[in-house]
């Protein structure tokens, strides 16, 4: 079983940030003006997580606020960045701009609907994971790309923070979630993302209960995989110090990880698809029926609804090619069981629609294996059917294949069994936001 446990988080200083009176931008519906502590507007500062933020987003928020988590996040100092971000840092520190919490909290964080919105918001815990190997009471769901990794580790390395948490999963149908979740609080600090969708944290004295009750939680990697494996990287850097190697796990600063612990069972997450973009192999004899699929011409602005329409049970992709016809794939039930078999991994494994993917169409058919989609050569990703299809026509890529999001289900089957799904098989939105809480390791 995991260990979870509270930390000294840094973040931006109530004394600067903070007010009384509950910002307008920030405010829920029938929320009384006054608050019962303090609460800081963090929109301006706060920023996404590293790998979603565009050039162009990154300027944006440059401009917004001399102090947005960018700086540390995605510095755009061209000679070295990860220099720059620690110089930044150690300024905002010294500046009081940001301050350390004088003991260990573990944190509320909700997030997922408009401010101004009666949509029920998701809530989870911030605090801090206990690092182990995969396969444990800690265990992935999709496959990683070793260059963000290297990058990752060494901004970790330069500024000895973690910038941004992890969202984690569990699965709980237990009454005793509600109990442990309706801790008090005071302070706060929220802010609205680029979707306009609020995030809340607020910290709260640490509860044996609540740290108990996930503690012997499974947990699974949702979303931060990369930074969960740099986050093991770091921990053996400081453990090949002699000085510390034969302290016991957990000693360390490094020895944890920073997460969003969220059940799964209990609150309402959002997955979107991530399309693929073939850039130099042309797809165009998928548009041809096979052992495997049948394909059904059909009009380009057609595609996405299709596939949200087709039962789950049934493997499915839509097929974009320049011109205005479309085609949907739609898999023969017997052939590709069949062809699965031939696969490794679980029966979760071989059901999912990416598995069929990558294995019957981009490797069988195409010939893109592994190393040419780990390497990123061969293929783009986006979220938007609409942006797949105008890319298709303005001739970026030579095609693109729509595809369905995962179920929530099925991550947990595919992780329970051992296995990895292929690299970007969800994609959780909203992303927590970078800025709400550090997680200094310094010991």
């Amino acid at each position: 079983m995991p260990t979870v446990r509270p930390f000294a988080g840094l973040g931006y200083a109530l004394d600067r940030y903070g007010t009384p009176t509950v910002p307008e931008r920030v405010r829920l519906p029938n929320e009384p003006p006054r608050h019962p502590g303090r609460v800081a507007d963090l929109t301006d500062v706060a920023c996404p997580p590293y790998d979603v933020i565009s050039d162009a987003q990154r300027d944006e928020l440059l401009e917004r606020d001399a102090h947005n988590a960018v700086r540390l996040e995605l510095n755009p100092d061209a000679e070295d960045p990860h220099a720059a971000a620690v110089a930044e840092l150690h300024a905002w520190i010294a500046a009081g701009v940001l301050e350390r919490r004088s003991a260990p909290s573990v944190y509320y964080y909700s997030f997922a609907a408009r401010p101004d919105s009666d949509q029920p918001m998701v809530h989870g815990v911030l605090s801090r994971v206990l690092l182990e190997p995969w396969g444990g009471g800690v265990r992935p769901h999709e496959h990683t790309m070793p260059g963000p990794k290297a990058e990752r580790l060494g901004l970790l390395r330069a500024t000895r923070t973690q910038l941004s948490p992890i969202l984690v999963l569990y699965f709980d149908r237990s009454e005793r979630y509600r109990h442990v979740m309706s801790r008090p609080w005071t302070d706060e600090w929220r802010a609205c993302d680029a979707d306009g969708l609020l995030h809340q944290v607020a910290a709260v004295d640490p509860d044996e209960r609540l740290l108990n009750y996930l503690s012997r939680q499974r947990l699974f990697v949702a979303d931060g995989h990369h930074r969960y494996e740099t986050a093991l990287a770091y921990q053996a850097d400081v453990r090949a110090d002699t000085a510390v190697r034969d302290l016991p796990l957990g000693a360390l600063a490094a020895d944890w990880v920073m997460a969003v612990l969220v059940n799964a069972q209990q609150e309402e997450l959002r997955i979107l698809p991530t399309h693929r973009l073939l850039r130099a192999v042309d797809p165009a004899p998928l548009a041809r029926s096979s052992e495997l699929f049948d394909a059904e011409p059909m009009p380009l602005d057609e595609l996405p609804a299709r596939l949200e329409a087709t039962p789950d049970d049934t493997t499915l992709f839509g097929l974009v090619l320049p011109g205005v016809r479309g085609w949907l794939l739609v898999g023969r039930p017997d052939a590709i069981t069949e062809r699965m078999r031939s696969e490794r991994g679980s029966t979760a494994f071989r059901r999912l629609d990416l598995a069929v993917l990558h294995a019957a169409l981009l490797r069988d058919a195409l010939g893109i294996d592994e190393a040419a989609v780990a390497g990123g050569r061969q293929l783009l990703y986006t979220r938007s059917a609409p942006d797949a299809i105008e890319r298709v026509q303005r001739g970026e890529v030579k095609g693109a294949v729509l595809v369905r999001p995962t179920r929530l289900e099925q991550l947990a089957a595919v992780a329970n069994a051992g296995d990895v799904m292929p690299h970007k098989s969800t994609y959780f939105h909203p992303k927590l936001l970078t800025g709400m809480v550090f997680n200094p390791l310094e010991d």
